[in-house]
C-alpha cells in the first residue's frame, strides 16, 4: 500500500479536524465558511479518481489556505491529494509546512518520507542544535509562542508575589519559571529561525538546470539537471531568478517558476 493513501475518516475526522484550521490565529472563532470547504474539499478527495480530479481537490485546499485557513490538517491534506495527482514536489513543500503545525504526527512522517523517496542516510540527519532541543518536535510552532508568553507572564506574577508574600517560596518558583521561559522561548526563535527566517523550496518540474548566473546565457553550474523533489535554500532572488544552495552546499540559479518556496 501506498504510504500517500489519503484517510478518509469521515464526519468524525471533519468534527476533530476543523478547530485546526484557526491554530496560527488569535482566538478566532471557527470560521463556517471555512468550515464547509473543508468538508466539501475532503468530500472531493474521497470521491477522486484521476490526477486531474486530485489536482482539482489540491486546488480546493490552496483556496482554503489563501483566506487565513492555514493549518496542519489543511496541509496534510493538500500534500496527499498532490501527491496522489503525481505532483510530489509540490506535495514535499505541503508536508514540510504542515509539519510546523503536526510535527509529531506519524502519518505525516512517513507521507513526507515517502515523497521524498529518503532511501539516502543524509535525507534523515539534523542539525546539532535540534539533538541539544529535543523536544522540539513535541509542540507545534504556534504552540511554542503561546507557552512562551504564558510562562512569562506566571513568571512575572510569581516574582510579584516573591516580592510581597514569600520569598523563599514563590522565589524558587520564580527563578523556575525564568529558566522554563527562556527554554521555551529559544526553541520558539529557534522554530522562527528554520521556519520564517531561512527561505526553503524544493524543485517542482522533473529536470532543472542550476545556471552559474541569473541568466539562460550562463554555464550550467553543476554536471546534471537537478531533479524534482530536490530540496533547497534560499540565499538570494533577482527578478524570476533563485540563487539556491543544496544539500552539499552547492549553489546555482535556478528560474522561480521551476520550484516552490516557503
Amino acid at each position: 500500500m501506498q504510504k500517500y493513501q489519503a484517510k478518509t475518516p469521515g464526519t468524525m475526522f471533519v468534527i476533530l479536524a476543523v478547530p485546526l484550521l484557526i491554530v496560527p490565529g488569535c482566538g478566532r472563532s471557527v470560521d463556517l465558511e471555512l468550515s464547509q470547504k473543508f468538508q466539501a474539499a475532503q468530500k472531493a478527495f474521497d470521491e477522486a479518481s484521476s490526477p486531474e480530479d486530485f489536482l482539482k481537490v489540491a486546488a480546493m485546499y490552496r483556496e482554503i489556505r489563501d483566506i487565513d485557513g492555514v493549518s496542519g490538517a489543511v496541509l496534510y491534506n493538500q500534500g496527499n491529494a498532490l501527491m496522489r495527482a503525481g505532483c510530489p514536489g509540490r506535495a514535499i513543500a505541503a508536508y514540510r509546512q504542515a509539519k510546523r503545525y503536526r510535527p509529531n504526527d506519524p502519518y505525516l512522517e512517513a507521507n513526507l518520507r515517502y515523497a521524498l523517496a529518503a532511501e539516502d542516510p543524509a535525507a534523515g540527519r539534523r542539525p546539532v542544535v535540534e539533538y541539544l532541543l529535543f523536544w522540539q518536535d513535541w509542540l507545534s510552532y504556534p504552540a511554542k509562542f503561546y507557552l512562551a508568553d504564558a510562562a512569562a507572564a506566571a513568571t512575572f506574577i510569581l516574582g510579584l508575589l516573591a516580592l510581597f508574600v514569600g520569598r523563599r517560596v514563590f522565589g524558587r518558583l520564580a527563578i523556575a519559571g525564568i529558566v522554563l521561559t527562556a527554554l521555551l522561548m529559544l526553541s520558539a526563535g529557534y522554530d522562527w529561525y528554520r521556519f520564517d527566517h531561512i527561505v526553503h523550496g524544493v524543485i517542482v518540474q522533473d529536470e532543472v538546470i542550476a545556471r552559474k548566473g541569473n541568466s539562460t546565457g550562463y554555464e550550467p553550474a553543476f554536471t546534471e539537471p537537478i531533479g524534482e523533489g530536490t530540496e533547497f535554500r534560499v540565499l538570494k532572488r533577482r527578478g524570476k531568478w533563485l540563487l539556491i544552495r543544496l544539500a552539499g552546499n552547492q549553489e546555482g540559479w535556478i528560474e522561480k517558476n521551476t520550484a516552490e518556496i516557503y
